[in-house]
């Protein structure tokens, strides 16, 4: 569950955003709000496949220069451990749970450690899967392994954001988004929930209606907005305005 402090944390983010009109300023949001939360740097990428990046794709990053550098040099992104996980999971996770040191290939092992010792010790990835999309990730990272629990659903929320806002900076399209469906009031109300971290059960209790009916509206929402995951529901309606927090 996200409390109220991370929750608005979360939303000052997405509102400080819809007034950005570049990258920078819009990378510059992302990194203030992350660090707030102990993390350090951060890496934005909307297609993993960095060697071949097709035409309207983003890489927005604030990794030590001299890292990124060497990085790309060593062509890194060929057998990057955290890549290749984001590339099979859908939900956020964290390096130290996702990444077996005892399986990593003598190259990746390498890689790691040359990542630690340029600061990069600890991370939490967010794959971002969309459907007819190429799969892309946000990272955010520090040497700090002691964060809350209780900011990761605002660190998914920010960086599904963060990345469908990076998109549309990038492809110039700045206007006021355009609601592109229509949601009934139940659906609205269930996804405003969600937005603040509630599951099923805990909005059931809230509208005082069965969790498989909460179910069904959340499921009907994420179809009617084209998404497949809960968390970009909330972000396209945030996006479209059909919710506001």
């Amino acid at each position: 569950m996200m409390n109220l402090q991370y929750f608005q944390l979360a939303m000052d983010f997405i509102e400080r955003s819809k007034q950005v009109s570049s990258l920078e300023e819009l990378g510059a949001a992302f990194q203030a709000a992350t660090k707030s939360l102990g993390f350090d740097y951060y890496a934005c990428v909307s297609c993993v496949e960095f060697g071949a990046l097709p035409e309207g794709s983003v890489f927005l990053a604030d990794y030590p220069d001299d890292w990124t550098k060497y990085y790309l040099e060593q062509e890194y992104e060929r057998t990057d451990p955290i890549l290749q996980v984001s590339l099979k999971e859908h939900m956020p996770f964290n390096w130290d749970n996702k990444i077996n040191h005892r399986v990593l290939t003598p190259e990746q092992t390498e890689m790691m450690g040359e990542a630690e010792d340029a600061g990069l010790l600890y991370g939490v990835t967010v794959p971002i899967h969309i459907v007819g999309a190429f799969p892309g990730a946000v990272n955010v990272v520090g040497d700090n392994r002691d964060i809350d629990p209780a900011a990761e659903h605002a660190i998914h929320l920010m960086s599904v954001y963060l990345h469908d806002a990076a998109l549309r900076v990038a492809t110039q399209n700045n206007a006021q988004p355009k609601a592109v469906a229509k949601l009934t009031p139940r659906e609205k109300e269930c996804l405003q929930w969600v937005a603040a971290g509630k599951t099923d059960w805990e909005i059931s209790s809230i509208l005082s209606i069965a969790e498989r009916t909460v179910h069904t509206h959340v499921e009907s929402a994420k179809s009617k907005l084209g998404v497949s995951t809960r968390v970009q529901a909330v972000v396209k309606a945030f996006l479209t305005n059909l919710i506001h927090h």
